[in-house]
């Protein structure tokens, strides 16, 4: 016969959550620098998994293949997104070189006119002493300019670390997906595992709506850029839009990013539309171009498109946008949306619960109103309606004829 479980006290599992509450939050201080990637490879879990669910249930792959067919896709279109960039390389360049080049005959030139002593009237100067300082600032500049390529090239480096591990992470999470959302189900106590199960289920469509909201964003910035540089004649219009697209998932700094090489191509490369546009009024027009279109998109695409697919206003999104910005930087803005959008679904649920109602019991549904047809089916049925009320006068006046007669 076995022995009774010896149960836990409410003191003893006090003092057991409080040290395992302080061993997490050691832990993510510890490892914060692996929370923001980890957060990025959930996220793409969460968009890519509806899709290798299709691929296994539908064409009845393994699992196995449909993840590696759909993470191939998503390396070359990876792949074709840093062509863009890559695309405005050469012209940028070449209008770095042009400008390096120039400024190295000034310098020249400069130099044999300060090594020479200037005489006017009868007065002598000696600008050698000129020279030397300019000398030595050039110098000073050089060397800033190779600690900032050299700090640029470390940064591109980390980054692609970093596009490696998310991705790798990703892969396992789809991958596994299931049996992770089987053992978080089984954390549940027995009661609330059906309850834990349908949460898991709305806060995954929460996501999976902010990303598709992402997606569409990005998709109307780079038509949107794309048009407009070819429209005032800015090189290498198609690689700026995809640029802007793909930077529209990083906020704040993702506009800015993608206007950068787009004003160096008009300030050195001028419009393709003006030719005769001063190059320097061109890239102040191109900036401005820029700033017009991320105020668009910060007021008018972001809450419309976001809430639309979150189904929260306008103006929350815009409350939710400003709290985040302010209280977590870029990461907070990129994640207010859906995150907004998950305490809803959290608080419902809370709500129903402390009131002992069902929490997922769907709300009754309007009755149906009748709108008025549109278009040409409103004037089809205008002209119907007259016909008929046509055919009633003609019935009542034949019947009239008939009652005189008779």
């Amino acid at each position: 016969m076995s022995e009774p479980v010896r149960r836990w006290n409410s003191t003893t599992k006090a003092i057991v959550a409080i040290v395992c509450l302080a061993i997490v939050v050691y832990l993510l201080y510890t490892f914060r620098a692996v929370i923001v990637p980890l957060g990025m490879a959930l996220l793409l879990a969460f968009v890519l998994n509806p899709v290798v669910n299709f691929l296994s249930r539908q064409l009845r792959m393994s699992r196995g293949l449909a993840v590696s067919l759909v993470f191939l896709f998503l390396v070359l279109l990876l792949l074709a997104t840093l062509a863009a960039p890559v695309a405005v390389v050469p012209g940028v360049t070449n209008a770095v070189r042009s400008v390096q080049d120039e400024l190295v005959d000034l310098i020249r030139e400069m130099g044999e006119f300060l090594r020479e002593p200037v005489e006017i009237w009868d007065y002598t100067f000696d600008l050698s002493s000129i020279y030397d300082e300019l000398s030595q600032s050039l110098t000073t500049f050089v060397g800033d300019v190779v600690e900032g390529t050299l700090a640029v090239v470390i940064n591109i480096a980390s980054f692609a670390l970093w596009l490696i591990f998310i991705l790798i992470a990703a892969f396992y999470l789809v991958k596994d997906a299931d049996r992770f959302s089987d053992q978080l189900d089984r954390l549940a106590p027995p009661d609330y595992a059906d309850d834990v199960r349908r949460l898991r289920e709305q806060v995954g469509d929460v996501w999976n709506a902010f990303l598709r909201a992402q997606l569409l964003l990005g998709a109307v910035l780079a038509v949107i850029t794309t048009a407009l540089a070819l429209v005032v004649g800015l090189p290498y219009a198609l690689a700026l839009g995809v640029l802007a697209g793909f930077m529209e998932f990083v906020p704040s700094l993702g506009p800015v990013i993608a206007a950068v090489p787009a004003v160096l191509l008009a300030l050195f490369q001028g419009s393709t539309t003006f030719p005769g546009l001063d190059p320097l009024v061109f890239a102040a027009i191109v900036a401005a171009m820029y700033i017009v279109i991320q105020q668009i998109e910060n007021n008018v695409l972001v809450p419309r498109i976001m809430g639309g697919s979150l189904k929260l206003h306008p103006a929350l999104v815009m409350i939710a946008l400003v709290v985040g910005g302010l209280t977590g930087g870029i990461l907070g803005l990129l994640l207010a949306s859906p995150i907004l959008a998950t305490g809803r679904v959290l608080s419902r649920y809370v709500y129903h619960r402390l009131y002992d109602r069902d929490p997922f019991a769907e709300p009754p549904k309007p009755p149906p109103q009748k709108t008025e047809p549109k278009g040409l089916k409103r004037l089809w049925r205008s002209v119907a309606q007259w016909v008929n009320k046509r055919q009633e006068t003609r019935g009542q006046d034949t019947d009239t004829a008939g009652q005189d007669g008779g």
